[in-house]
This record gives C-alpha cells, sequence and structure tokens, in this order.
C-alpha cells in the first residue's frame, strides 16, 4: 500500500522531471514509463477518460508526448480474455522542451486517475523509436 501512494505521488513530479531532461536513452530510443494500473469496479470508461485528457492536454500545449492505453489479458475459461480491472499505460516523450504548466486541465485527468484507479506498479524504459 505504502508503495502504491509513493508510486502515485511520484506520477505527478517524477513526470515533468522525465519530461525536462535531455534524452538518457541510447540511439533509436526514447523515454518513456510504463504503468501498470489496477481499475476500480465499473471504472474502466472514466480511467479510458483520464488517458483521452492526458493526451488532449499535451496536444493543447503543442507537445507531442502521448500516452497509449493498453488492454491486458487475464486466463479466462475458455482461453485469454481481456480484462477491465487491469490496465498499462506508456507514456512516450519525445520532446526534451519542459512539460507544459500544469493548469486546471492537467489537475482534472490527474483526479480522474485517482478517480479510477491505482497504480500497481510504474517503470521508466527507452523504448525504440517509431
Amino acid at each position: 500500500m505504502l508503495k502504491t501512494i509513493l508510486v502515485a505521488a511520484s506520477l505527478l513530479t517524477t513526470t515533468a522531471a522525465t519530461a525536462q531532461m535531455a534524452n538518457p536513452c541510447p540511439g533509436g530510443t526514447t523515454p518513456a514509463t510504463i504503468r501498470h494500473n489496477r481499475i476500480k469496479p465499473g471504472q474502466w470508461a472514466t480511467f479510458a477518460k483520464a488517458v483521452a485528457a492526458h493526451n488532449a492536454w499535451y496536444v493543447s500545449h503543442q507537445d507531442p508526448t502521448r500516452t497509449t492505453l493498453v488492454r491486458v489479458l487475464t486466463k479466462g475459461a475458455s482461453g485469454p480474455a481481456v480484462t477491465d480491472t487491469e490496465a498499462v499505460t506508456i507514456t512516450r516523450y519525445v520532446s526534451a522542451k519542459a512539460q507544459p504548466p500544469r493548469d486546471a486541465a492537467y489537475s482534472a485527468f490527474i483526479d480522474l486517475y485517482r478517480q479510477s484507479s491505482d497504480i500497481a506498479d510504474e517503470t521508466r524504459v527507452c523504448l525504440p523509436k517509431g
């Protein structure tokens, strides 16, 4: 539980730090954050709305950074099944410029994430460009 709280707090601080630093990744790759999220019961649509609002915030600031929503498969009785209780988001930081200033729209999508999910795990990676 403490880890989840600390990771959630780091969402607000480390995202800006990552977006503001020079690309530390090897050639042909870009920094990214991968988050494994536990979706609260009945909150899938709100979580998807948070991801859309997250991307809209970057677009409104002419920042090419994007967050991709990835569905998670679980073992079902008849094979793999898509779950609404977990999701993965991948945020690719494609700009070395400083993150746009946080504003009401930023707070709104963060509130949607908090309302709809808890971060189970987060890691920083170097993803291939493309």
